[in-house]
């Protein structure tokens, strides 16, 4: 890679996409270790569902900051695995809830397993602790940018036409 950066927001916007590249190859490995047909999104829709119960079309677009005609098309895929079901409300009609089944579950599980092996191998010669404030890290980073927004407070479009 270049040369480190001064400027630690570049440096930082460098790694994040070198890191984006990576976790893929890594996401890619583990599926191909348990044999799973999961996508990134129907993995952490299934980990959603199985953490907090069943949700709401409207719930899962906000959880993860999409419109409900992406969720819609990420769940389609799914449900017609069994991972997960579709009802109507009972309180209201109008809404869909969506929940993981058993089958749905054996397969995150697998998944996470096989997530985890990955990770502990490349990670081997890393000290947990310098493990767990990565984790941390990146745990906060993911909340800041779920926001959405600029420290100003502005839309992210806004704050980066102003930058620019």
């Amino acid at each position: 890679m270049p040369v480190r950066n001064p400027d630690p927001y570049d440096h930082l916007q460098l790694e994040l996409a070198v890191l984006a590249r990576r976790a893929e190859r890594a996401r890619v490995a583990a599926l191909d270790i348990a044999r799973s047909p999961l996508d990134r999104s129907g993995y952490l829709l299934l980990v959603l569902l199985e953490t907090e119960g069943e949700q709401t079309m409207s719930q899962l677009a906000a959880a993860f900051d999409l419109d409900a005609s992406t969720v819609t098309r990420q769940i389609a895929p799914l449900e017609r695995r069994g991972f997960v079901v579709r009802s109507r409300s009972d309180e209201d009609r109008r809404a869909t809830l969506v929940s993981i089944t058993p089958a749905g579950q054996r397969e995150r599980q697998t998944v996470r397993e096989a997530r985890v092996a990955y990770m502990r191998a490349q990670l081997a010669d890393w000290d947990p602790a310098k493990v767990e404030q990565l984790a941390e890290l990146l745990e906060d980073l993911n909340g800041t940018l779920t926001v959405g927004r600029a420290a100003e407070g502005r839309p992210v479009e806004d704050a980066v036409t102003a930058a620019s």
